[in-house]
């Protein structure tokens, strides 16, 4: 299971909302915030309205000017007129832009009516019966502006209601790009979001919050681009991305890691007899350890007995499947 750092609280979220939005709204940045005008781009909300973190586009005076795409040696979108950027104060802390915030007029995806209350979130629709998670786009930093003291990265959070239940990032990115926009790609794997939702709801002891409910099934996902490093320190540089998508990749079997144990030994006879302990109602072992979640192949069904025949055959280096060759 991935573990990642804390993230911090996000705050100015509508207390009605608890539904998600249909799409990946405002992608490339293109739209500016219906309601407040800017700096923000439409769908994305910046922690505390921190106004560092914005769009830009092309001919909005600030400094460095944005040039329209195929200008020679400029900064330019790589697509389209606008970016999101994300500079620093110059002393650490969190910066970002996220989807979650309140999405009062796009559910027709033209803002041309309200949404009915309670209004959803801009996060994209997260279906629990799809496979992994997959977040790409572009990010870009001048060789003159690069990013010095601290890290820039994107974080997925799958999410019911206010709740998360599963959450991954990569925090991994400084220096500069030589102002040449940069592939960029994360992926949530399916067994991850199930493992740690297993662990966040009580399915598995003793291994996350649980504080998540068995029901309603998480159903958005909230998108993240941020700058972090310790409070204090000296920072400094801007990062701007463009031209993001998201999608889920279509389902399959999605099984846990052979580790069953969670002793840190992997394909250790041990998980089999921990395996076939907890099948059977009997304790993990060593007793002392946590055991995972019997539903192996993660398809809904407790004591079936394809968890045992898909577990020994990914024990054997096999491939994932719901019940065995």
């Amino acid at each position: 299971m991935n573990k990642t750092v804390a993230f911090l609280a996000l705050a100015g979220i509508a207390s009605a909302g608890f539904g998600q939005t249909a799409t990946f709204v405002n992608a490339g940045f293109e739209q500016t915030c219906f309601f407040c005008g800017g700096p923000f781009p439409e769908g994305w909300h910046s922690p505390g309205n921190d106004q560092i973190a914005k769009q830009r586009f092309v001919g909005d005076g600030a400094s460095p000017a944005f040039f329209p795409v195929g200008t020679p040696n400029a900064i330019t979108p790589r697509t389209g007129n606008a970016v999101a950027s994300i500079g620093t104060y110059g002393s650490g802390g969190f910066e970002g832009l996220t989807t979650d915030t309140v999405n009062f007029c796009y559910c027709n995806q033209s803002c041309t009516q309200a949404c009915p209350a309670p209004f959803p979130f801009f996060d994209p629709f997260f279906d629990y019966t799809l496979g992994d998670v997959v977040v790409r786009g572009y990010y870009m930093i001048p060789a003159n502006d690069p990013i010095v003291g601290d890290q820039v990265g994107i974080k997925v959070n799958v999410k019911v209601g206010f709740q998360d239940v599963a959450t991954t990032e990569v925090l991994n990115i400084s220096g500069h790009t030589n102002g040449q926009w940069t592939p960029i790609e994360i992926i949530f794997p399916r067994s991850e979001i199930q493992q740690q939702y297993d662990c966040n709801r009580g399915a598995i002891p003793e291994c996350g919050c649980n504080c998540v409910p068995n029901s309603p099934l998480p159903n958005h996902t909230k998108i993240t681009f941020f700058r972090f490093a310790g409070d204090g320190t000296p920072t400094s540089g801007t990062v701007y991305f463009d031209d993001f998508t998201y999608q889920q990749l279509p389902s399959g079997p999605s099984c846990n890691d052979v580790d069953f144990n969670n002793d840190g030994s992997s394909f250790d006879p041990q998980d089999i007899d921990a395996f076939l302990s907890v099948f059977s109602e009997g304790p993990c072992i060593p007793e002392t350890n946590t055991c995972d979640a019997i539903d192996f192949n993660n398809d809904g069904s407790l004591f079936d007995p394809c968890d045992i025949d898909s577990f020994l055959l990914a024990f054997s280096e096999g491939p994932c499947t719901l019940c065995g060759i």
